[in-house]
């Protein structure tokens, strides 16, 4: 492990190297990307704000079937799979809400919305090959897409629009039973673009009880009907099925990683309980672009969602029949006046309707003690921005939004009988401003102050195992940040650091009872401050020799101190305590090399430091050090093949890739798989 202090020395050297670089930008540029977050439509360097851009090349570099490793290349964001499949999601904050899915982070596709109205998105349903890129936008962004206290993912489904037409065959297999087919078509034209997608994915998984299985299909289309008008469609539908093994205690976890939760002397083993996960989802969203003329632009966009979900857990057995429909809107003026200047002002609905069904687990199936809630989600909210130029080295960007969150939840079946409950959340300004200065070309200084808000999801306020936690708060707090981004060396290098302060008031933590099953509640204050910073360098061989022809190196390092404030539990105080689930530090060194015209090879390095897995901070993880890499072989005919070969987890790490933090008798670990190996092949039949 190479000490902190020494990568800090050998960036600030290489800093202080590419100041003095003002080269010419050429077409390798990595500042020239541009980023959609906050309708910037700037360059990163341009930008104020911190995103982060991961493009088809990093998303494809050590997977061929998960965003998890992308996405964690990342400074400030952490996506884990307790189990294949299970996915959760943080950015620049703890994983006390998540238990298991996505919460407290907004999703986009496109224009259209991800993120249901309940707070919760199944980003685990979406095939990889079905994403073109991802922004990652750090901090509260409610200014522009409402609640949420982390952040937001801008999903790209079309790559740049040009003639061609696709067709791939990809076939991967290796260790666990690891088993993945897809067919994907792309026809791209000046006015038409489609991506049609079909998928299969399987695994027997690391873990007993660990078995995974996925079934996708999705349609993309977008046509441009004149200068003006240009319309996008998606469908898609996912049969996702996947179990789940349990937490370990740190004994058993020692004893043999691979285990599931054993039976102890009040419950029964979760492969007695056959416990899993089974979601059917259909999706289909369908938006509209007007250029009403030079200056004034409208994007409006519908999505509709229908999920049949079921979930036999150790304790319960619950049940979902989820509808979500969604209406995003937003006119766009763009002029030069006396200053360029932009504003953008629109409005986003949602409302959901859920029957939730619990009851006990019979060894798989629902015993007779059932409850049956009905429960209605609205969120809504109207926004408004403007950005400004008013000096050639100046930005000015300040938007805000009035948001409302509703529920409604009412027992239909079984006891205590509550009649209908209605919960009326307090309507929340949530401004944001930003402010962009560049002293010099190549380097840009911003701060921005915001504001975060996040309502209680449905999983929250209705938890699996059958309560109704009517009295739960929304939590908030304001977002203060400052930070650096430099581009030099012909702009073949980027890197942006920031620093920030979060200060989280009557945050939601998760806790479970005696019977292992979950709830939650509003403890005090939580205070996040960290540093983040990611750079990375493109070199090219200019003099096209037979090896090396080029490199990408890249780096990424989180430095959290999380901690909470005027927290106590059963009148035990945790005031200065770390914030539960989050590690102190985390490095991610990626090498992506194309050794010739044909041959490829790409490897990462990622240090996760210790962590608190529970509130007191009794216990914490040990650090861990893992190993991926892909070598790949591309041929040069006019059908092109490529075969490659992934090695994961190469030093064989023993840890864990997602904890169940807060269990009830320390059952926090759930074993990530050892070293093991995937086979791909790609045909390409353009």
């Amino acid at each position: 492990m190479i000490p902190l202090k020494r990568i800090i020395f050998v960036f600030s050297i290489l800093l202080s190297l590419n100041i003095v670089s003002q080269e010419k930008v050429d077409t390798a540029a990595l500042d020239a990307v541009v980023v959609k977050g906050f309708e910037s439509n700037k360059s990163l360097l341009n930008t104020p704000a911190t995103i982060v851009h991961i493009g088809k090349q990093t998303l494809n570099a050590n997977s061929a079937f998960s965003l998890l490793p992308a996405l964690n290349t990342a400074s400030g964001v952490r996506m884990e799979e307790r189990s294949p499949g299970s996915y959760r999601l943080s950015i620049r904050g703890s994983l006390l809400r998540s238990p298991f899915g996505i919460r407290n982070v907004k999703v986009y596709y496109d224009d259209f919305i991800l993120t249901d109205a309940g707070g919760n998105t199944y980003m685990n349903l979406l095939d990889i090959h079905a994403v073109n890129g991802i922004e990652l936008i750090k901090g509260p962004s409610g200014s522009l897409y409402g609640a949420g206290t982390g952040g937001a993912v801008l999903l790209n489904g079309f790559g740049k629009s040009k003639d061609s037409s696709d067709l791939k065959l990809r076939l991967l297999g290796g260790s666990f039973g690891t088993l993945q087919q897809s067919i994907q078509y792309q026809y791209q034209s000046k006015d038409v673009q489609l991506n049609f997608l079909q998928g299969h994915f399987q695994s027997n998984g690391y873990r007993v009880q660990s078995k995974m299985r996925k079934d996708n299909i999705q349609l993309n289309m977008r046509i441009k009907s004149n200068e003006k008008v240009s319309t996008d469609l998606i469908l898609f539908y996912a049969d996702l099925f996947y179990q789940t093994p349990g937490g370990l205690t740190l004994a058993q976890f020692n004893a043999n990683p691979r285990q599931s939760r054993p039976a102890t002397a009040t419950l029964p083993s979760v492969v007695d309980q056959r416990t899993a996960i089974y979601n059917k989802t259909a999706f289909v969203g369908f938006s509209n672009t007007y250029q009403i003329s030079s200056k004034w632009k409208t994007v409006s966009s519908v999505t509709n969602g229908l999920t049949r979900f079921r979930n036999p857990f150790i304790t319960n057995y619950e049940k979902r029949r989820e509808y979500n429909l969604g209406l995003r809107s937003k006119i766009v003026y763009e002029d030069n006046l006396p200053i360029p200047l932009q504003w953008v002002s629109g409005f986003e609905i949602q409302k959901g309707e859920y029957a939730i069904d619990s009851s006990g687990n019979n060894k798989g199936t629902p015993d007779g003690n059932k409850v049956t809630d009905e429960l209605v989600a609205r969120q809504q909210f109207a926004f408004t921005q403007l950005n400004l130029q008013p000096l050639e080295y100046l930005q000015i960007q300040s938007g805000l939004s009035i948001n409302r969150f509703f529920y409604s939840i009412e027992r239909t079946l079984g006891i205590p009988s509550t009649g209908l409950k209605e919960l009326d959340f307090n309507r929340q300004l949530l401004p944001r401003f930003a402010l962009l200065l560049a002293p010099m070309k190549n380097i840009s200084l911003f701060g921005q102050l915001s504001k975060g808000y996040s309502s209680p999801s449905i999983a929250e306020i209705r938890p699996s195992a059958g309560g109704i936690y009517s009295g739960l708060q929304a939590e908030y707090g304001w977002n203060k940040e400052v930070g650096l981004k430099v581009s030099a060396w012909r702009n073949k290098f980027f890197m942006q650091a920031s620093l920030f302060q979060f200060d989280l008031k009557n945050a939601i933590v998760r806790r479970v009872n005696n019977n292992g099953a979950e709830y939650f509640v509003n403890e005090g204050d939580v205070q996040q401050k960290g540093i983040e910073l990611e750079y990375q360098y493109h070199w090219i061989n200019m003099l096209r020799q037979r090896f090396f022809k080029s490199i990408k190196w890249s780096q990424a390092i989180t430095l959290n101190d999380f901690r909470f404030v005027n927290y106590k539990n059963n009148q035990t105080s945790f005031a200065g305590n770390q914030l539960t689930g989050v590690a102190d530090k985390v490095i991610v060194s990626t090498l992506s090399m194309d050794i010739t015209k044909k041959i490829y090879w790409n490897i990462q390095f990622i240090y996760v430091g210790k962590m608190p897995l529970n509130d007191a901070n009794t216990f914490f993880s040990d650090p861990y050090r893992l190993w991926q890499s892909k070598l790949g072989w591309r041929s040069g005919h006019a059908r092109p093949i490529e075969i490659f070969l992934l090695a994961d987890n190469i030093g064989n790490e023993k840890y864990s890739l997602g904890f169940d933090i807060n269990a009830f008798g320390n059952r926090f670990y759930n074993s990530a798989p050892g070293r093991n190996i995937q086979f791909g092949l790609i045909i390409d039949l353009k």
